[in-house]
Formats: structure tokens, sequence, C-alpha cells
């Protein structure tokens, strides 16, 4: 196995054994999909309306769920000087944790991201695209919560640093993968130019975050 694949294999069983896999991000997208619609009414129309815009904050909720541990760890057990050590460049390292953590926890988004929208009253196509859009945009939103993460490394009760910090460069993504879902379930052919938004702002931050990520991790190694 290469070192960048140990490293990733390394966080996976971290998020597993410490952080309860993804049962804790899971538990969190339950709770606010099931809560929501006491707020909303029981009207199909109004449940339906805001079903995507709900599925996508409640996505936000659940990624940001585990991000503390991420790096905040690795600062106060010396894990991060040892990485800085090992010869690899940190922003491969970054990239390499946040996959390992985010396919380890997050899967379950996606498939209950369907369920949901089904249950919120959206079409079988719209409650796909909708699903297609979130599992686009989840990859991203692990990195912009790793990036937060790595920022407020070493804070104390660093969890509302983190929500506040990530929760407003995370609001593109999930507008675009609101809007897939939106206007499939309206009929409108603009759902897929959406999905393709998605994806590429998703893709876009994945390229730019891990180099961001070393960097506000290097402020901790000084």
């Amino acid at each position: 196995m290469s070192a960048l694949g140990a490293v990733f294999a390394r966080e996976a069983r971290l998020a597993f054994a410490g952080g309860g896999g993804p049962a804790g991000p899971a538990a969190y997208f339950l709770a606010a999909l099931t809560l929501a619609p006491l707020a909303l009414g029981p009207a199909g129309a109004t449940l339906a309306a805001a079903g995507p815009g709900v599925i996508a904050f409640a996505a936000l909720l659940a990624v940001l769920q585990g991000a503390e541990r991420l790096h905040g760890e690795d600062v106060a057990d010396g894990t991060l000087d040892l990485h800085a050590l090992s010869g690899l460049a940190l922003p491969l390292i970054a990239f390499a944790r946040t996959a390992g953590w985010g396919l380890a926890t997050l899967w379950p988004l996606v498939p209950v991201g369907f369920i949901a929208g089904v249950s919120y009253g959206l079409s079988v196509r719209a409650a796909l695209m909708l699903t297609g859009a979130l599992a686009c945009a989840i990859p991203g939103l692990a990195f912009i919560a790793s990036f937060a993460g790595a920022l407020a490394a070493g804070v104390k009760r660093a969890g509302l640093l983190i929500a506040l910090i990530a929760a407003p460069l995370m609001i593109p993504l999930l507008v675009f993968a609101a809007a897939a879902g939106r206007e499939a379930h309206a009929g409108d052919e603009r759902a897929l130019a959406n999905l393709l938004l998605t994806a590429a702002a998703s893709l876009f931050v994945m390229a730019l975050s891990p180099f961001a990520i070393a960097a506000a991790l290097k402020t901790r190694l000084e």
C-alpha cells in the first residue's frame, strides 16, 4: 500500500473507531429531515416546494458533524507533526485524509436523501435529480468542512467556529443542488444545468481546498 493509501485507510478506520462512522452524520441528517415538517406543516405542496432546500440544508448539518475531530485530534496528539515530517506533500495528505473521512462517514446521505425527497412529495425523477446533485455536492461540502476544521484546529469547542467558517462557503453548492431538485420537480429543463453546476463547483473546491487546508495546518506547526 502506498503512503497516501495508508493515510486514506487510517482516516477511514479512525472515522469508524472514534467517530462512529456514518452513524453520526446519518443521525443528524435524519433528525433535521424529520423535524422540518413540524415547522412547515402537513400540506403536500408546501413540503414538495421546500423539500429540496430542507434536504440540502440538512446535508450541511450532517457534514459539519464530524469536522471538528478531523484535524483537531491530530494537532493535539502530535500526528500533524509526523505528517509534516513524512516527506509527503501536505496538500496530498490533506486530500487523502479528507477523502477517507468523507467516504467513510457521508455515504448514507445519498440514499437517505432520495428517500427523503420521495417522502417530501417530489416525483421519483425529481428525487433522483436531487440525489444526483447531492452526491455531486457532498465531496465539495466535505472539503469545505475540512478546511474550516483545519482553521479551527486546536481551538477549544471549535464546533461553532467551524460552522461559522464553513456555512457561508457551502451556500453556492447547496443552492445549485437544491435548484436541481426544485427545477426537476417543476419539469424545468434547467435542472440538468444546475446538476452540472453543482458538479463543477464541487470539483473546483476539491482541486483548491487541499492547498488551503495545508496552509491552515502549517500555521499550527509554527
